[in-house]
Formats: C-alpha cells, structure tokens, sequence
C-alpha cells in the first residue's frame, strides 16, 4: 500500500527475524479449523469418520479438542498479542463440544458392553447425563478446553452458572428434555471425587475400562484451575495418579504403556505397536517430562521408516517386533512394511504429536511423507488432509488419512514448538501478560501473520495479510494503549500519530479511553508497527 502521509520511521530498532511468524503452511492449517468451526450447527463436513457411533479415534470429541489445543499453541506461542485472531475460533469449537451430535454416544455407551467387560450378564441402566460419572474420554477434554481458554484469554465465562448445559431432547425419545447443568469448576470437582473413589487410577472411558491416556486431560484441566483460582489441586492429582500407577505398574514388559484397565476383571490390556504411547507421551510432557523424556525414545525405537527423500512414517504393528530384533542383534533393521497389515489407528498424527512435542528433528520426514503421499488440499485459504482409508500405496507408502490426523493432529504438529504443550502447562501467561498493547478484535478478510508486543521498545508489532490475494477493508481494535504518544507505520513508513495526523486516506486511527481502533485498506502483505514514546 502506498500511504500518503509518507514521514520515514528511522528504523524500528528491532530484529524481525527474532519475532514469531506464522507461515503459509501453519497459517493454512489455522484457516482450516476456523473453516470447521464456522461450518454449520450439524455440518459435519470432512469431519466424518469411519464409526458411525462416536466411539473410536476419530470421533467429534477428539477432534474438536485438538482444534481448541492447536488454537491455544498458536496463540501462545505464535500470535501472544492477538487473541481476536484466534478467540471466536476457540469458543465456537466449545461451542459444537456441547452438542448432542458430540456427545449423545453415552446414552448406549453408558450401559456397558461385553466386549469391555466380559463377565458382564445385563447392561446397567443408561443415563444422559455426559460428564456426571465415567465418560472421561469426553469429560477430560471438555474441562481441559475450558481451562485452557481461561488461562490464555483471562476470561472465565465458562465458569459462569449454567455455561456448560447440555440438553437431551430428541424429538421423538423420552418423556420430557432432560438439562444437565453445569460450569467448569462444577465439571472439575465431578472429575476429582472419581479420581478420589478409585484410588487415583482415573476415571473410566467406557463402563469398565480406565484408559490411561483420556486420564492426562483432566489433569490439565485441574492445572488450569489451579491457575485460575491459586490452589493446587493439579499437584495433589498428578502425584497421586503416579503413585497409584508406580503400585499397579503402568509398564508392559517390552516398555510400552497399558492402554487400559479392565477394572473388575483387574486386568491390563496389552500395548500394541506405538499409537497409544505416542499419544500418552504428547501430553503426559506437560506434568511428567522427566520420565516422558526418559521412556518415550525407547517406546519409538523401531516403530518409524525411512522413506524416499528422508520422509518417515510409522511401521505397521506387524513390522515393528522383527524390527527391534533386528537392531537388538546388529542387524539391517530397514525392513518392507507389511502392506497387508488394514490399519487405520491415528498412528501418524499421535507420532506426530509426541515428536512436536519433544523437539525430534524426525518430525519433518514425518510432515514431509504427508505432504507427498497423503494428498494436502487447499479450500477456502485452509490447509488439510482429506481422509483416505486406503493404508498403502501400491510401493508400499502409508497413505491412510483419519480424519483427526487430517483435519488436526498434523496441523497441531507444525504449529507446535519443543515442549508446547508443556509451556502451557508450567509457564502461563501473567496478569503483566495481559496488561500488554493487544489487538482484542479485528474485522475485515485478513490473517495475521505476527502479533507480538515488543516490551523493550513499547512496540506492538502486526503483519497482515489479506486473505486469497483480495484486497480488504480491516479493522483492528487495539486494547491497553498506554497514555503517551504514539505512532504507526506501514513497512517502516509513518502513517499516522497522536500528534497529527491521526487520518489519512490511506488510514483512519479513532482513540477511546485505553483503546485504538485502526482502519485501512489492504492489498499486500504489510507490517504494521504501533509504537508508544
């Protein structure tokens, strides 16, 4: 743009290359989810997996918890000083989360079933109510999602009475709506008592079966609390949980981690291949690095191929025993995957996950096999992968696609940084964080590429974007503008100023009380720099 107030900023004294910036691929992925989020009430489109009961990996739940995760990595460790870029997002995300479409599943599911618990003569009587008891697979995620916009937005409207209801009233079922209300410390505590009952082992997923990856969400969710209201809970859990788990025995002997508890039978589940200890490992970070750092390496040794070109991807379960032999004798250990072997686990997006997580370079021979074999697709300005239940190609190359990996786990993964997740966790933003210059809400076809605020030289620095090359009208609404003078620049030229001029053609700055609202025209790529003396 060429602005026609056109006094030169000497130099903003800061180097750029220092400050967080999205790229294309990380900005697509963002789009992507706010293209889901923004679909319909009841649009499930390109959500849809291959279990019609909600019940498996790639189930709404899931999927919309990892797109308010992946939300909340890229505020914090992209986009710090523009929660308008990634808030409504977020909240509409919550939003589907207390739809019956998400979690009606329970109804049946809270009845029991004998292929989890095979003593079982009769089901139980089912119930509604979603987050009462059990169900932590939903639950866990919910309260997590909830804490964490807390935390990141300093906002608790989730806490508010009745914020969390959830409505059973099918047209045709039942004698009258059943509403189940609830906020999220309400939702906390019905966790925590579980927790309590069942001597810290964790809360059951289905009837029966404690999963020990769906218990790592809540346990963000009691830090978030924590957070929030300056108690502790967070640390009593996740050491309890250790403990209880240190006297079960967590471990399988080839150094994996059970998947799951059949409680009444007391009987651990065998691991099979890497899926769920890649999973368990991308989040389990957060409160237990020490041992994740130590395990997890040893968990993935075997389990990854080398492709063309330094692309990587996971062997099938089949594979990986002859694999570990192999390295453990001296052997060749590139073995031809078995292209036999239908599996359709998110393998791909948890390894993903977890590498992300712990900084392993392999992740970009991860991100590099799916850019080549699982067919990226560009819509609407978003970046995904469409779901594919082929497993292979005819030489042999993974390019089975579930929807959570798709739509979500491979974006989280590059919008990730070493110990993201756990950044979130351990290092929380302060009340000096949310003091800071900030653009609260912005209107117009933009992306922000950058949203950082310099504190050294009192400089809120912006790079925007208007989306598919089309030129836009924006508006950007600037909360926490300190009392002094102030100036903006476009690209280093000086576009307006407290004193004078404040509009131009090119740029209109309108000044409430703390707040600054700038309006422009965009048609290329621009930074803006909003500096106070």
């Amino acid at each position: 743009m060429t602005p026609e107030l056109v006094t030169h900023d000497p130099g903003l004294g800061i180097d750029l290359d220092r400050i967080p910036v999205l790229d294309d691929l990380q900005l697509g992925h963002l789009r992507h989810l706010e293209n889901l989020a923004n679909q319909l009430p009841g649009d499930w489109s390109k959500m849809g997996g291959a279990d019609p009961g909600q019940e498996l990996f790639d189930a709404y739940r899931y999927q919309l918890a990892y797109m308010a995760y992946t939300l909340g990595l890229a505020h914090y460790h992209w986009l710090p000083a523009a929660p308008s870029a990634v808030k409504p997002t977020f909240e509409k995300t919550v939003g589907k989360m207390l739809r019956r479409d998400v979690w009606g599943y329970w109804k049946e599911a809270s009845g029991g079933a004998r292929a989890l618990d095979p003593d079982i003569e009769e089901l139980r009587e089912p119930w509604t109510d979603p987050v009462v008891k059990e169900n932590i697979m939903y639950s866990g995620h919910l309260y997590a999602m909830t804490g964490l916009h807390a935390t990141l937005f300093d906002d608790d409207r989730y806490d508010a009475p009745g914020a969390l209801t959830f409505e059973w009233n099918p047209v045709f079922q039942g004698l009258a709506p059943e509403i189940h209300v609830y906020q999220r410390s309400t939702l906390g505590e019905a966790i925590y008592w579980q927790m309590v009952e069942n001597g810290w082992l964790g809360v059951a997923c289905e009837p029966n079966c404690i999963f020990i990856v769906c218990n790592q969400f809540p346990m963000m969710g009691f830090r978030f609390e924590d957070i929030r209201n300056g108690t502790a809970r967070a640390e009593e859990a996740t050491q309890a949980y250790a403990a209880a788990w240190e006297r079960r025995g967590m471990y399988a002997d080839n150094g994996s981690i059970y998947p799951f508890l059949m409680v009444k039978q007391n009987q651990l589940v065998p691991p099979v291949g890497v899926t769920n200890d890649a999973w368990v490992a991308s989040v389990m970070n957060t409160w237990n690095r020490d041992v994740v750092r130590e395990t997890f390496p040893q968990q993935l040794r075997g389990t990854l191929k080398t492709g063309p070109d330094g692309t990587i991807s996971p062997y099938a379960p089949s594979v990986i025993p002859r694999v570990r032999a192999a390295l453990a004798a001296g052997e060749p250990a590139d073995l031809p995957q078995d292209t036999t072997d239908p599996t359709t686990d998110p393998t791909f997006g948890y390894v993903a996950a977890a590498l992300s997580e712990l900084g392993d370079e392999r992740l970009r021979g991860l991100l590099a096999h799916a850019d080549r074999f699982m067919n990226p697709t560009w819509e609407n300005g978003g970046l995904y992968y469409p779901r594919d239940d082929r497993p292979w190609d005819a030489e042999g190359n993974r390019i089975h696609v579930d929807a959570m990996t798709g739509n979500v786990m491979l974006g989280y993964s590059r919008l990730n940084v070493p110990d993201g997740l756990w950044s979130l966790y351990n290092r929380p933003w302060t009340a000096e964080h949310f003091a800071q210059p900030h653009v609260a809400a912005q209107d117009g076809e933009v992306d922000l590429r950058r949203a950082y605020y310099h504190r050294d030289s009192h400089t809120l620095l912006l790079t925007a974007r208007p989306r598919d090359s089309k030129p836009s009208d924006v508006s950007l609404t600037v909360a926490n503008s300190p009392s002094r003078p102030w100036t903006l620049s476009f690209d280093g030229v000086t576009v307006a100023g407290s004193d004078g001029p404040e509009h131009t053609s090119a740029v209109r700055v309108v000044a409430d009380g703390d707040t600054l609202r700038i309006s422009t025209a965009l048609d290329s790529e621009t930074t803006l720099a909003l500096r106070w003396s």
